[in-house]
């Protein structure tokens, strides 16, 4: 079972006025697509050889994730725009990634 709160103190203080940073990885995967994961999510891992498909994952994975486990809704919005940032680190080209950690912030609802 997943225990975010409990390894995470920064979850535990949010309220409205605190929001808390999330660093989520991209990594490019052999052979093309993307792999994203986070050692402050611990169970979020997506990877699909479509990296639209995992950039539109990310959000909401980020929000059931933490929703579940604080019982109650939690927006997760991303600090910077991932597909230009990716595109800049080389990791995907300019339309289609670059890999590295990314943050993003997280809030109650």
């Amino acid at each position: 079972m997943f225990h975010y709160a409990s390894h995470n103190k920064s979850a535990q203080k949010m309220t409205n006025d605190h929001p808390f940073k999330i660093t989520v990885c991209f990594e490019e995967r052999p052979g093309g697509g993307l792999r994203v994961w986070s050692e402050d999510i611990p169970g979020l891992v997506l990877s699909s050889s479509s990296v639209d498909r995992v950039l539109e994952d990310v959000k909401a994975a980020l929000e059931a994730i933490i929703s579940h486990d604080l019982k109650e809704p939690i927006v997760v919005e991303p600090l910077e725009d991932i597909r230009r940032a990716l595109a800049r680190e080389g990791v995907i080209d300019e339309r289609p990634i670059v890999p590295g950690p990314k943050e993003y912030v997280a809030y109650r609802h």
